[in-house]
């Protein structure tokens, strides 16, 4: 087995807020704050806002939980691209960790 490890140094956190609707009950199960406004319908301007008031250290977790629940898509789509590229392989996991 190869274990690769990524460090992303920068996110456009903004870009994030087309994501939230998708995946507000991943984030609420994982017991992000921003997972339960959505629940009781938060609206894209509200959650707009809300990112503008949440610490880095938030925004981090925030996106690790995005990334997280979305992790069997991301997966299928980074082997679809290395097969494109003639690197055939099969991804077990993907987490992403606040540091």
């Amino acid at each position: 087995m190869i274990k690769l490890e990524l460090e992303i140094s920068e996110v456009e956190y903004e870009t994030l807020l087309n994501l939230l609707p998708k995946v507000g009950e991943q984030l609420r199960q994982s017991g992000n704050p921003v997972g339960m406004l959505l629940s009781n319908g938060m609206s894209a301007g509200m959650a707009k806002r809300v990112l503008s008031t949440l610490s880095q250290e938030q925004k981090d977790k925030l996106a690790a939980d995005l990334i997280n629940g979305s992790s069997q898509k991301i997966i299928g789509k980074t082997e679809e691209v290395a097969r494109q590229n003639g690197v055939g392989l099969k991804i077990a996991s993907l987490e992403a960790k606040v540091r």
